[in-house]
């Protein structure tokens, strides 16, 4: 079997930083499939596609991650394998260096899917792993620059309560979550996901990318997907799952994204994308923001396809 990479660098507006993020998720596709190439798993190859967008401060993942109200970080991520429903997951990190490898070995080294806050963060430092200060001082000038608007604006609740802060501020959408997704030679299934959260969010919120079922999912008898957005969308409708149960169900990858990109338009009116592979490897792209940067690439290919958008289904009105 042909193995395969898909990695998206967040849904939303992106703007001057697209090109950025399109080498990035170039880049991240490229580490996954050279461990594809090598015979490795699915899980080894999600896990170095992620880990390389968490050493991009492009990305809202890892360096550069967006800051709480508190202006504070706080870094959530989750890992899944296909072929046992294995699956691990983090939640308020704030000094890891690489989430989504504690994540991992939340999954296999814990009786736990998930783990938050400083317990996560002591399990870290019992395993040695690396720590740095994820701040940039570009997400913390946006911080800055939104802390001064009117003491009246709300800007918690901005993503669906204060349309004119987004039209005069549309680098507040620039980033989300990342994720990706692979099935190797063997036909096993993976997916791992990173966010830096919604900017401005409170302290201790917690979204759905290390939620199983939310944020992701991951099972080899239906294929595998992730989304990016407005995480409490994701939770209510329990996303991911529902993309993977549809595919069991016999709907392509596109078939299944485009259905669930819909149904949170048009029941939530939320913003994000989802990004998916079935078990006959058809990929899928699909999101109702203006950008996502996605690449995908296979184990029979020289270097990653990749652009800027996929297929834009019921489109948000402003």
């Amino acid at each position: 079997m042909i193995g395969k990479i898909v990695v998206h660098g967040g849904a939303g507006i992106w703007q001057k930083d697209v090109r950025r993020g399109l080498i990035g998720v170039r880049n991240a596709a490229a580490a996954g499939t050279r461990i594809l190439k090598r015979g490795g798993s699915a899980l080894d190859a999600v896990e170095a596609a992620v880990i390389v967008m968490e050493d991009d401060p492009v990305f809202n993942a890892g360096k550069g991650c967006s800051l709480t109200l508190a202006g504070t970080i706080e870094m959530d991520a989750a890992i899944m394998d296909g072929r046992d429903l294995s699956a691990g997951a983090v939640a308020l990190l704030r000094t890891v260096k690489n989430p989504v490898h504690l994540a991992r070995l939340v999954m296999e080294k814990t009786d736990h899917v998930l783990l938050g806050g400083e317990e996560a963060e002591r399990l870290a430092r019992a395993l040695s792993l690396p720590r740095r200060n994820p701040m940039t001082a570009e997400r913390r000038r946006r911080y800055l620059m939104f802390k001064k608007e009117p003491a009246d604006t709300p800007t918690i609740g901005w993503i669906r309560k204060n349309r004119p802060l987004i039209q005069q501020h549309p680098e507040l959408l620039e980033g989300d979550t990342v994720g990706a997704l692979a099935v190797d030679t063997e036909g096993n299934f993976a997916a791992a996901t990173l966010t830096g959260g919604v900017m401005l969010k409170l302290p201790g919120r917690i979204g759905d990318t290390p939620q199983i079922g939310c944020g992701l999912y991951a099972d080899n008898t239906s294929g595998a997907a992730t989304f990016t957005g407005v995480g409490e969308v994701a939770i209510k409708l329990a996303i991911s799952k529902e993309v993977c149960m549809l595919m069991e169900q016999g709907r392509s990858a596109g078939e299944a994204a485009a259905l669930a990109v819909t149904k949170a338009t048009k029941r939530l009116k939320g913003s994000g994308g989802v990004i998916a592979i079935d078990r006959k490897g058809r990929l899928a792209k699909v999101h109702n923001s203006p950008f996502m940067p996605w690449a995908i690439s296979t184990t029979k290919m020289q270097k990653p396809t990749y652009a800027s958008s996929g297929r834009i289904v019921a489109p948000l009105q402003p």
